[in-house]
């Protein structure tokens, strides 16, 4: 997998030494009360970090560990992930409470965007956010994806499910590049 850079951030591969500092995040319940409900143990949250280390050996794409800059603090993680084979790749964040309101998952979502839709050339990335979740939807809007309407979420409850296809993107790139 790639380190991925943008002007504030850097998305590193992850690995297992970041294991510890996801435990952390992942078992705070304010951070995973629209993800999962509850705070995650350990031993699910070591399940699901070594399914994305898989993917990443096996796609080359898969878990990153969000840092303020080139090598600074931990912020969060960001994530592109096959839930299930057959399914369209899906983007993911999950940030500590400190990175909360400071525009980190828009710059990490539309990095991860640029990443799946130009540089690995997927034909489309689906994203899904709780009803409740307003901050994650605008997040999602604001990277640049498009609000398909409501559906039962990976976890169960209703969500909002966002998507943008590599046409849109590349269509919006092009609007941007027009003064």
């Amino acid at each position: 997998m790639l380190r991925l850079q943008t002007e504030h951030l850097s998305l590193e591969p992850l690995t297992r030494d970041d294991y510890p500092w996801l435990f952390e995040l992942y078992g705070d319940v304010e951070v995973m009360r629209y993800i999962s409900g509850a705070g995650r143990s350990h031993e699910e949250s070591r399940k699901r970090l070594d399914r994305h280390l898989a993917q990443g050996e096996a796609l080359g794409f898969g878990h990153w560990i969000v840092r303020a800059g080139e090598g600074g603090e931990r912020l969060g993680s960001a994530a592109l992930m096959v839930r299930e084979p057959g399914l369209p790749v899906e983007i993911g964040f999950a940030l500590a409470p400190a990175a909360w309101g400071r525009g980190v998952a828009t710059e990490a979502a539309r990095c991860l965007l640029a990443h799946a839709l130009g540089t690995l050339r997927l034909p489309l990335v689906h994203a899904f956010a709780d009803v409740r979740n307003l901050a994650s939807g605008r997040v999602l809007l604001k990277a640049g994806m498009r609000d398909v309407g409501l559906c039962t979420g990976p976890y169960g409850g209703t969500d909002r499910k966002y998507e943008l296809t590599r046409e849109q993107w590349l269509e919006d790139l092009d609007t941007r590049a027009v003064p």
